[in-house]
């Protein structure tokens, strides 16, 4: 589970019974040569089933969310490779 304190919700979609967050941890980057990784989960929260998913987000990854919710909020289209 990732420590909430340092924790980022980069978005969370939710209605009053279930939810899916993507979360990244800010501190402690895993380094791979030049590339930073950070620790992040999904969480899927319902009445049925919740869980959570490590992964791993780069700063490309989220330079690419960033460029994307610009995109949204300029109500234009987005589209991912």
């Amino acid at each position: 589970m990732i420590d909430e304190v340092q924790a980022v919700e980069l978005f969370r979609f939710a209605d009053p019974v279930q939810s899916v967050t993507v979360e990244v941890r800010c501190s402690d980057p895993l380094r791979m040569g030049e590339e930073r990784y950070y620790a992040g989960e999904i969480v899927v929260e319902s009445v049925f089933v919740s869980g959570r998913v490590g992964l791993q987000v780069s700063l490309e990854d989220l330079d690419d969310w960033e460029r994307c919710l610009g995109a949204l909020q300029a109500e234009e289209g987005v589209e991912s490779a």
